[in-house]
């Protein structure tokens, strides 16, 4: 193994050790009698943590040799949007309409990673608008129109889009390295989906299943952060 590869490697090896830390330490408070400190900020962190492991991957990528520059800015992008939205829900919680778009833009930039034919460019960006309309008649249909509800349609059809896709993408892909991300991103787009089920759940339910929302939700970012292709590229890693 090249010297520059076992440096990824234990660059790759250690996030996903202190995520694992941290992700006990938060755990170990729900679920149990430990008490480790202020719980929201030790959650925040563990996202914090996937943010600069993404980021780390893309300067290292782009100075290394400008591959796959594109998907690494779009990652990095996507989780920035992901911190500032979780600063906004998870420590500030004051702009909840604020912290929905920026979670929206965040889908979108994992939208813009997925490598699609322009048919099915097409076929997904109507899908999108359709499903999104479609929410939003149900909401002010049932009486709960607000600009919450509204864009919490728009964000969760864009997730659950994004997951689907992303599914899809395992039987497309062409090559190692993208079926890989493929994978590792359908994984983490499913615990997402299964943490805002639990936030959904919590919130119509006064608290019903609050502390399973980042049981779901740390995983999924960590595997998002995971999933540049160029980790899965042949001699990355070997």
């Amino acid at each position: 193994m090249k010297r520059a590869s076992l440096a990824k490697y234990i660059g790759i090896c250690a996030f996903v050790a202190v995520e694992i830390v941290l992700y006990a330490m938060f755990i170990a408070e729900d679920f149990g009698d430990a008490v480790v400190g202020e719980n929201a900020y030790i959650k925040y962190a563990t996202v914090c943590l996937a943010f600069l492991f993404a980021m780390i991957w893309f300067i290292i990528v782009a100075v290394e040799d400008g591959k796959g520059v594109t998907d690494g800015m779009l990652l990095a992008l996507g989780l920035t949007l992901t911190l500032v939205s979780d600063l906004l829900l998870l420590i500030k919680v004051e702009f909840f309409e604020v912290g929905l778009v920026t979670f929206i833009g965040a889908q979108l930039c994992y939208f813009a990673r997925i490598n699609r034919t322009k048919l099915w460019l097409i076929v997904s960006i109507a899908t999108r608008i359709t499903l999104s309309v479609v929410g939003i008649i149900v909401i002010v249909a049932v009486g709960e129109a607000s600009a919450v509800f509204a864009l919490a349609a728009i964000y969760f059809v864009q997730l659950v889009a994004n997951f689907a896709e992303s599914v899809i993408s395992i039987f497309t892909a062409k090559g190692r390295a993208e079926k890989c991300r493929a994978i590792v991103l359908s994984i983490g787009f499913l615990l997402f989906i299964g943490c805002d089920v639990c936030v959904g759940l919590s919130n119509l339910y006064n608290g019903m299943a609050n502390e399973l929302i980042w049981l779901f939700y740390t995983p999924s970012q960590v595997l998002i952060a995971l999933s540049n292709r160029r980790i899965y590229e042949k001699g990355e890693m070997d």
